[in-house]
């Protein structure tokens, strides 16, 4: 697995190579989820949803702003599944057949 450069270097990357840092971030990324074993789809899916939520700030500050919030939602959903687990299980969707038009 990569090793992540120390912070100094990091900070150089995001001021002078953007596009470098942006593309380190997507391959720890992709090597994270592909060591995970049995949620590869949900990680993509997350990681999909904070790369345009990402997409949509103007600013270093924002970025880490939408990524903490992001995350900790997904910590809190987490966190009331872990202390309920009887009423995660218990939601089931009903699926509700379409009728075709005739005519």
């Amino acid at each position: 697995m990569t090793d992540l450069p120390d912070f100094d270097t990091l900070m150089w990357m995001a001021k002078h190579q953007p596009d470098a840092l942006n593309q380190l971030q997507s391959s720890m990324s992709e090597e994270l989820i592909n060591s995970a074993s049995g949620n590869q789809r949900q990680l993509r899916a997350v990681n999909e949803h904070l790369i345009r939520r990402l997409a949509l700030c103007t600013n270093p500050y924002q970025r880490c702003l939408t990524t903490v919030c992001m995350m900790r939602a997904k910590f809190g959903s987490l966190a009331h599944v872990l202390r309920d687990p009887e009423h995660f299980r218990s939601h089931r969707a009903e699926v509700i057949p379409l009728q075709r038009k005739t005519g």
